[in-house]
């Protein structure tokens, strides 16, 4: 119904839009509408549209008319083309194609062995399920396309403000949003012309955009900020005329210009215009009480339009195996059919000359003979491949990503999580079904560090100040003792002495005012008392040192787009905003340029130490040596396109008033000692920040500001895929001849706290032989104390630095030859360091410029062959450009075996993350822009854990069991109908009926997968979980392909041959006696028979469901009984169906009675009981038996103590799987008791505890040998045939590793004896407390509330 209520209304508005809702002049637009009304108003005569993109002020008559309309439309399909293109997509399928086929095969005259329709509605049912789940979802996003679409705005028309629709507007209409109306949201990307502020400035909320909820400020230039009232903008209709940039992207970067257009048609000069002058579609407004803007892009120009394409989906593990698995069956039913079809031509061969086979055989050559029975076969075995897998796989995925969504364990309590900023729970978000796979495969983690293992809540720590007296001597901590805080004994009686250039004050001044006023934090203060100020801002860094800065009583209380109002001592104090210089990651600081109230013109930057970028770093910038720094190599070299950009660059580096002379011995004292306190925070962790000032003339910063304004107008006309990043080199270029020869301000140092359990869950990992990679933009310093305090590299194991800083040269003169050198020598040490230790042992720490030479076209094979035998790494200093080539870099290696997942939080991390298998978004305080590039969004990296190993792992085993079941209980149908071929001449003729073939997959027998393929565990989720079985579980199902390999398919196979032989030839004495029971006299024809065997199939696929299952629910248990139910059922309504009582009905009457000749026979009952019942012990249960009692795998240890917890003292003693998927494990106590023979194995190798040491020898363990530990006693034991070794041992001693090899082939750890099931968990996982429910906490800090229910609840 819905499907259909989705046509209607498609159909009504045209494009899947109500035309009277939404306003959307679909059929043309009405002659008493508003827009008309407005057109006949203009207040000039429309000129012709000039070259370029441009827009006039309230006149879009003027502007050009090839700009879009402002209908959004997020929708994928029409009215008209939902039909061709959703079947276009689901024929662009294999496995479509393949059934399509079989549908055109069906229809040809006498070739189908079976009733054509029952051919067509297999496909009908997976076509009309693909219609009606892309018809649904297609649906709901036209429906918010209409409410979008009719959302009311006010446009200037004549010299009023008229209400009227979104798609109405149009490109140069003056749009009035006022936060009083009911949807305060943009329309349109506006440029802000003006706001009630008197300064122009406008707060917006972006979050819909970008995903932070924090406060930024816009602002409307000074030339028209000044238009308030109707009749100001009245007066210049047309009279503002505005270059832009084509429409883009990214949501940071856009440039325009303006001219006034005076009555004698010429034109003023050009002023700038940039991101901070514009308002994109679906922000709002706060605390501004109205705006006007100019309409810049309308619809999918907007951008929101351009941000909503749609991902396509990627190539995943399913997909390529599930083909794989269609491709194999596909080729061995070819063979079957090649076989069959020659033996039917032998056969008809040899009895042409039969008269009752004339009218059949005669007439037809031995190629036509094969060619039709080979049509005919490729119907009839159709049924190998399952045609409902592919849309039971597909709800399976998605009901496997809402397992994840309601997921009560990965929840995390948030701020601002719930409704309108209130506090709430925030679970795992999955964008994606087709990677759950992938999640049980990953074999690197590429995690970012700031925001992902850390809080991001920075606090201030400590800072040092060079002294006013003497710049060698410093105020504050060091390498001595980081920890004292300059700030902290800092009074400050006079405000005007806050900033200023006099050397008499404080030093510690100018630190205090850097932090205050050289940011982008935005201070809200509340309206019933201004002295409650909280201040919002995008990076956490900068909020939190303004907040210190307040605490110790310099505190910013107002700030629009040309001031900055702060309170000192009590007074306040208000500075002059000349121009902000914003950060970009080239430069890698921030700079501005602010008026003090003594007219003093002051530069404030901040920035990081050192980096391998333009700029180099807050060092070189400092440094007084001007020669190397006149014309920045490499930034201003002339590109096409770019000339008079770079002119103008150069014309302002050669007016910048450079210093002569070079660094002085002072100087140089004062860095080396900035760098020592730096590396003296860098070791306890923390982040740090350089802070640099000097005062400018005012003839010097009109000469810049002037340079400045011509070079980003000159950059509008670049050209090229590579304009943006061109654009952003020179304007930074520009930027950095202002920031030069600075004074040195000080350092600061601040604190990330790593989240709870990040420690424990990278350890996880590493335990499972995950490679863990940190990329970071921090210092390496940082990096490597924030590695060794979260177990990324071992405090005391071994640690690799390779860095060009090791050297005599710096990373920024270095070479480029000699910087290959470099790289080769330190990849060839650390090779010969992994050599000597081994795999898993080692970890690299590195920074942006050794990577690059590594990841160079001479050392990238060999740094990716080394790179794949390390322990885990630190790379530190790197951009997100960075991020991405590394993550690119080893999915690329030709010996990567398994899945690569990247982890981040922030906008920088969205590269990696895109690069990815498998992208995570952490839901952190830096915005969406990670959460809506990933795959998978978590509330805290801890969830990681629980992700791959609970849901990634149940994943597999679901689908995998879902789709072998599949393919088994169809190759079973299948091969009973072969089997008959031997007994109808290989003629393909069908012992089933028709009707029960199409739907024994779709009803009959779909159901008990579908419900394997969503609830079913093969183990409890506290192993999987557990720090010590956990890593074993996963590795073996990464390495050894669990579930998913080749012995499985054999086994399902192997199964469905076994079981078709059973079902087949079990019966096949009645079917060839005919001997039916019957008092009537009357024998039973091939239908009852057909129908017998069916009945047999059903019963032995289903009785294998039950087998095999070991998570029981009451959807599992109601699947299979509504499976028998519904079979018994259909075969009593079909079987009373005949022409006498049903004359025009559609099915055949052939069957008419079946179910009474069945039903009364003791034979088809007794049939029944056995393959029903007795099959499966004789064959599943029997061969689980063999398997788990001599040839037990790890899994089935654990699986034992859930299910046996009196025999739970088994050790966790085995790691690797035998090429036969049999654990390497030997005998111990309790399994020797019980009379078990364990496997032939040679145990040797010594202990590390030295108190077992020397009472082992190298002697050779041979069969026989057992390893078990007495709880009660505390006593280790070790025997065998040729001695034994008892000791007492405590559990908090040196725990002994014993390896073990199998024929001389596998090597394997094994765990400490005393580390049984049963001592690590106690009572059996079965009775473990479940999971907690989302009971509302009682703030502050409201914990989970445990439930007393042992079933976990679940929603659809």
């Amino acid at each position: 119904l819905q499907f259909l209520y989705f046509i209607g209304g498609v159909m009504k508005g045209g494009d899947g839009h109500d035309s009277q809702e939404a306003g959307a002049p679909y059929a043309g637009t009405p002659q008493n509408s508003p827009r008309t009304k407005r057109m006949s108003i203009a207040g000039e005569a429309a000129a012709s549209p000039p070259d370029g993109r441009y827009a006039y002020l309230g006149a879009p008559e003027m502007t050009n008319k090839q700009y879009c309309n402002n209908e959004f439309i997020s929708s994928m399909y029409t009215w008209y083309n939902f039909l061709p293109k959703v079947l276009l997509n689901q024929f662009s399928l294999v496995s479509n194609q393949y059934f399509g086929l079989n549908v055109v095969i069906a229809l040809i005259p006498g070739v189908s062995p079976i009733t054509p329709a029952t051919a067509v509605l297999p496909l009908l049912i997976v076509l009309g399920t693909a219609l009606y789940m892309e018809g649904t979802e297609d649906f709901q996003r036209h429906k918010a396309d209409a409410k979008d679409n009719s959302a009311p705005v006010y446009v200037l028309v004549g010299k009023e403000w008229v209400k009227m629709s979104a798609t109405d507007v149009k490109v140069g209409d003056l749009l009035r949003i006022e936060k009083s109306h009911d949807s305060h949201s943009l329309k349109a990307d506006v440029l802000v012309v003006s706001s009630s502020d008197d300064d122009g400035q406008v707060y917006v909320e972006t979050s819909q955009l970008d995903g932070e909820t924090s406060v930024k400020f816009k602002k409307a230039v000074r030339e028209t900020q000044i238009l308030n009232t109707i009749e100001e903008f009245t007066e210049n209709r047309g009279k503002l005329k505005v270059l832009m940039d084509s429409p883009v992207k990214d949501l940071y970067k856009w440039q325009g210009s303006a001219r006034w257009i005076f009555p004698d048609g010429s034109e003023s000069a050009p002023f700038n215009l940039d991101v901070e002058n514009t308002i994109w579609r679906s922000s709002s407004i706060r605390r501004t009480d109205w705006v006007v803007g100019l309409v810049l892009y309308t619809g999918r120009q907007t951008k929101m339009g351009l941000n909503m394409e749609h991902k396509p989906r990627s190539a995943n593990i399913l997909d390529s195996r599930l083909n794989i698995a269609v491709l194999a069956i596909f080729i061995i039913k070819n063979i079957i059919m090649i076989i069959l079809c020659a033996l039917s031509v032998s056969w008809s061969a040899d009895h042409e000359d039969d008269w009752y086979l004339e009218e059949f055989l005669g007439g037809y050559s031995s190629f036509e003979t094969f060619g039709l029975n080979y049509l005919t076969w490729f119907i009839l075995l159709s049924f190998m491949i399952p045609i409902s897998l592919f849309v039971t796989v597909r709800f399976c995925l998605r009901i496997q990503i809402r397992l994840m969504a309601t997921d009560q364990e990965m929840m995390h309590w948030m701020l601002g999580a719930g409704e309108e900023g209130a506090p709430g729970w925030v679970g795992c978000k999955p964008k994606t079904s087709y990677k759950n796979l992938e999640l049980a495969d990953v074999k690197y983690i590429f995690s970012d560090k700031t925001g992902t293992l850390t809080e991001n809540k920075m606090t201030y720590v400590g800072g040092a100040v060079p002294s006013a007296a003497d710049a060698t001597k410093w105020i504050g901590g060091g390498v001595t003792d980081p920890t004292l805080n300059p700030l902290a004994d800092l009074k400050i009686t006079n405000p005007h002495d806050l900033l200023t250039s006099n050397p008499k004050v404080d030093p510690r001044n100018r630190l205090m005012a850097t932090i205050v006023l050289c940011n982008t934090v935005v201070p809200m203060s509340d309206d019933s008392d201004p002295n409650l100020i909280a201040y919002e801002g995008t990076s956490p860094d900068e909020v939190a040192l303004v907040y210190a800065a307040k605490k110790y009583g310099v505190a910013m209380v107002k700030r629009t787009t040309s001031s900055i109002t702060v309170r000192v001592a009590g007074q306040e104090i208000t500075y002059t905003v000349l121009s902000v210089l914003e950060f970009s990651s080239n430069r890698k600081m921030m700079s501005i340029i602010l008026k003090t109230p003594s007219d003093e013109l002051i530069l404030l930057t901040k920035g990081a130490d050192e980096h391998e970028g333009l700029g180099q770093g807050m060092f070189v910038r400092i440094d007084a040596s001007a020669e190397d720094e006149k014309i920045p190599k490499g930034f201003i070299n002339t590109e096409e396109g770019d000339e008079a950009a770079v002119e103008c660059l150069k014309e302002l580096w050669n007016q910048a008033p450079f210093g002569v002379d070079g660094p002085t011995l002072q100087y140089q004292n004062s860095v080396q000692i900035c760098k020592d306190s730096l590396q003296g925070y860098g070791r306890k962790g923390w982040r740090t920040l350089v802070f640099g000032w000097k005062k400018i003339t005012p003839e010097w910063f009109n000469i810049w500001n002037e340079d400045f304004k011509n070079i980003r107008t000159a950059t509008m006309a670049l050209q090229g895929p590579n304009r943006d990043h061109r654009k952003e080199e020179i304007e930074d270029a520009a930027k950095l001849s202002m920031e030069r020869e600075l004074e040195m301000g000080g350092l600061i140092a601040y604190e990330d706290m790593l989240q709870d359990q990040v420690p424990e869950t990278i350890k996880f990992f590493l335990d499972a032989d995950v490679g863990v990679w940190m990329l970071t933009g921090d210092k390496l310093e940082t990096a490597i104390e924030i590695a060794k305090s979260c177990n990324l590299a071992k405090s005391t194991g071994l640690l690799y630095e390779a860095h060009f800083a090791k050297g005599s040269a710096s990373p920024s003169t270095i070479k480029r030859d000699t910087a290959e050198a470099q790289a080769a020598k330190m990849l060839g040490e650390l090779r010969e360091l992994v050599d000597s230790h081994g795999d898993n042992e080692v970890t690299l720490a590195s920074d942006e410029a050794t990577l690059t030479a590594f990841l160079g076209d001479d050392l990238r094979q060999d740094f990716l062959d080394v790179s794949q035998r390390l322990r885990s790494a630190v790379c530190a200093r790197l951009t997100p450009k960075m991020k991405g080539t590394i993550v690119k870099s080893c999915m690329n290696s030709p010996h990567l075996k398994g899945t690569v997942l990247a982890i981040g939080d922030g906008g920088n991390d969205v590269t990696m993350i895109n690069e990815a298998h498998v992208g995570i978004g952490i839901i952190g305080i830096e915005g969406r822009a990670a959460e809506l590039a990933s795959d998978y969004a978590i509330p805290r990296f801890k969830h990681l854990t629980r992700l791959l190993t609970v849901h990634g792992k149940y994943s597999r085993y679901r689908t995998a069991m879902c789709v072998g079941y599949s393919f088994y209980k169809n190759i079973v149908l299948s091969l009973c109908q072969v089997y008959f071929a031997v007994f109808s001449g290989y003629s393909a003729m069908t012992i089933f009926d028709s009707w029960l073939l199409a739907v024994i997959n779709t009803v009959f027998t779909g159901a008990p997968p579908f419900f394997m393929g969503c609830f079913e565990k093969d183990l409890h989720e506290e192993p999987l979980t557990h720090p010590v079985t956990g890593p074993i579980l996963y590795k073996n199902q990464r390495d050894d392909n669990l579930y998913m390999n080749m012995m499985s398919a054999l086994m399902w196979v192997g199964t469905a041959l076994l079981h078709s032989v059973f079902v087949f030839w079990f019966w096949y004495p009645t079917m060839a006696r005919d001997d039916f029971d019957e008092d009537n006299g009357r024998t039973s024809d091939l239908n009852a028979q057909g129908t017998a065997l069916i009945t047999g199939v059903i019963l032995v696929t289903i009785a294998k469901v039950i087998t095999h299952i070991r998570h029981h629910t009451c959807l599992q248990f109601g699947s299979i009984v509504f499976s028998y139910v519904f079979y018994l059922c259909f075969l009593v309504v079909y079987g009373s169906i005949s022409m006498f009582c049903f004359p025009f009905s559609v099915c055949e009457t052939h069957f008419y009675g079946i179910h009474v000749i069945l039903l009364s026979s003791s034979k088809f009952y007794l049939y029944c009981l056995f393959i029903g019942f007795g099959v499966p012990y004789i064959t599943d249960v029997a061969g689980l038996y063999v398997q788990k009692q001599w040839f037990p795998t790890f899994i089935d240890l654990v699986q034992h103590n859930e299910f046996y917890p009196k025999h739970s003292d088994w050790p966790i003693c085995c790691c690797a799987d035998t090429p036969h998927n049999n654990a390497a494990m030997t005998e111990i106590e309790t399994l020797s008791d019980l009379g078990k023979d364990p496997a032939e194995l040679k145990a040797k190798k010594t202990f590390t505890n030295p108190e077992l040491a020397p009472e082992i020898d190298d002697q050779e363990w041979t069969r026989g040998c057992s390893l078990g530990f007495n709880q009660s006693t505390s006593n280790v034991s070790i025997s065998s045939s040729k001695g034994s070794v008892r000791r007492k041992a405590s559990h908090s001693a040196v725990t002994p590793t014993l390896h073990t090899e199998l024929d001389g082939s596998i090597r394997c750890p094994l765990r400490s004896p005393h580390s049984t099931l049963r001592e690590l968990y106690g009572e059996p996982f079965i009775n473990k407390t479940p999971p907690p429910s989302l009971a509302p906490p009682p703030p502050p800090a409201p914990p989970l509330v445990k439930t007393t229910s042992k079933v976990p609840t679940f929603a659809l």
